[in-house]
Order: C-alpha cells, then structure tokens, then sequence
C-alpha cells in the first residue's frame, strides 16, 4: 500500500528587503494510501500553504514530500504532470480550476480528456455517474458554469477532481459556508466514494463536526508548526 511522507516541511514567503514570513516550519507526517486526515487550525495556521505545497502549486523552502519514494518537491512542473492524476485538489474558491465560460459538462471533461485515455463514450458515463452519486440534475451539465451559484461550482469542482479517481485528494475549505444539509450530502458522497474507490483524503477545514465525520485522525497546526495529532476526535487532541 502506498504512502505520502512529509519530512521537515517548511515554506516561507518575502525576498529582497522584505523580512521573510515563515509559513511552515518543521511539519512531518505521514499520510497513507486509504487514510483519510482533517487539518484543522486558526486562520494564518498555515493550512492552505501545505494543500499548494502536496498539489505541487508551491515549492517549499526546505523538506520533502515523497509519494512512494519520489520526491514530489523536488520535481518540475512537466515532471509534475504524471502525478496530476494521482493527487487532485479542490479550493474554497472553485474559480481557479473551472472556466466559466464553458458549461459544466465541458469543465468536467476536459480533465478527463486531459489526465485520462478514455473514450467520448467512457467520458460521458462517468460523469454522469458522478452526477447521479451527488444528486445533482443532469440538465446542470448543460448550463455556463458563470450561471451556477457558488456553491454549485465549488460542488462541480469536487465531482471534476473525482472523475479521474485519485488516489489522494486535498480538500481546502471545500465544505465552508455551506449548511448542515449540504454539508451532510457531500460528507455522504466523499464517505461513499472512498469505500467503494478507495479514496484518500486530506480535509482542511474550521470545523470539528465535519473532521470527526469524514477523517481518522486530525492534525493541528499553530503558527506554521504541528502542534498535535489526535486519532478520531479532534476535541482531544494531545500534544505530540
């Protein structure tokens, strides 16, 4: 069973005669193939800054991050693109992986076209099936992506990053500013679609409520350093 292993993590922003702003310092852990883990922690934790550096979106200023023995920090950005498939992402903001002048149908199959060999016919049915599991119209597929509400295309986002089934999926603040009832749904779906493909997801997120649902264990991060692990219950985290 695979694994990705964070080593001595550190990131910092600033150059010239600005005085650098440590974002990371010092993070390691070990997230493995079929694990599901909630980061949790106050705004300026460095949270967002670790789901750039494991997408690959961000170099660190020092550590690595290994997916079965390779280096993932180390590569460039065309060396990158094999593992695309392999580590998927979906932001808060849903406005950096979609086009909104293309209609949702399109959005989501121009990952397919782009990180997988399947067919027009393949391409249809597993998008479709995505639709079906989030309970979501089909007759949305159809429509400007500039048209859907906000919580649909951040809704749309996820079911784009989980056509091509990735094996690790790092999900930032994707539940945030939802209700309960759409919170519950895509905690079912998320649920769902690791039991039956084996999934593994990293959950950032302000809530405990949806860390315990969804995750096994939890991470805290405090001022760019990891200040705890906890196994199940994020109320009782211990220091490490």
């Amino acid at each position: 069973m695979g694994e990705m292993v964070v080593s001595k993590l550190s990131a910092s922003y600033g150059s010239g005669r600005q005085r650098p702003v440590l974002a990371l310092d010092q993070v390691s852990f070990r997230w493995r193939e079929g694990e599901s883990i909630a980061v949790m922690g106050s705004s300026g934790s460095g949270k967002s800054t670790l789901a750039r550096l494991l997408l690959g979106l961000e170099r660190p200023s020092a550590g690595t991050i290994r997916l079965d023995g390779v280096d993932l920090a180390s590569l460039s950005a065309g060396a990158w693109r094999p593992y695309r498939r392999i580590v998927q992402g979906v932001f808060q903001d849903a406005s950096g992986t979609l086009n909104p002048r293309f209609s949702a149908y399109r959005n989501m199959e121009e990952a397919l076209l782009n990180l997988t060999d399947m067919t027009g016919r393949e391409r249809r049915r597993e998008i479709e099936g995505l639709m079906e599991r989030f309970n979501l119209e089909r007759q949305m597929l159809k429509v400007p992506v500039r048209s859907l509400s906000g919580g649909q295309q951040r809704r749309l986002s996820l079911l784009r990053a989980l056509s091509v089934r990735p094996r690790y999926l790092v999900l930032d603040e994707v539940l945030s500013g939802l209700d309960r009832v759409s919170c519950d749904a895509v905690l079912e779906t998320l649920a769902d679609y690791r039991t039956g493909f084996g999934c593994s997801y990293l959950l950032i997120t302000h809530d405990a409520y949806s860390a315990y649902r969804l995750a096994d264990s939890c991470l805290l991060l405090e001022q760019g350093r990891l200040a705890g692990r906890a196994v199940k219950r994020p109320e009782t985290l211990q220091a490490l």
